[in-house]
């Protein structure tokens, strides 16, 4: 795969009053969504590069742009960023993106997994 970056497809994900009431019952009350939140978008978006072994987070972070609105549907895609073999390591960072119906990115979150194995497409 080398210096290749690999993209989901784009998938429209609507935000609910059910998914901000199950982040709370695990998170608690918030007075607005912090900017990791659109990480539950994940669950709708199909990744189609693989590894062997289950990944392990590093770090994650986010940076929002605008705020989310619930009844909004919002543009998702994850982008493969890098990856790096060290040793027996494979460490990617990959980047969920979502825009609004203008095409503005709203908010990005990121993730620094590591695994034992390379990635792999999906077949």
């Amino acid at each position: 795969m080398g210096s290749s970056i690999m993209k989901t497809e784009v998938t429209p994900v609507t935000l609910t009053k059910k998914m901000v009431e199950e982040f709370e019952a695990i998170i608690g009350p918030q007075h607005k969504l912090p900017p990791t939140f659109p990480m539950i978008f994940y669950r709708y978006i199909e990744i189609p590069w693989t590894s062997s072994t289950p990944p392990v987070l590093r770090k994650q972070y986010g940076t929002m742009t605008k705020e989310l609105v619930v009844g909004e549907t919002y543009r998702c895609q994850v982008v493969l960023e890098k990856e790096r073999k060290k040793r027996d390591h494979t460490f990617y960072t990959q980047c969920l993106y979502v825009y609004d119906q203008n095409e503005e990115v709203c908010t990005n979150c990121v993730s620094v997994l590591v695994t034992n194995s390379p990635l792999q497409k999906k077949q």
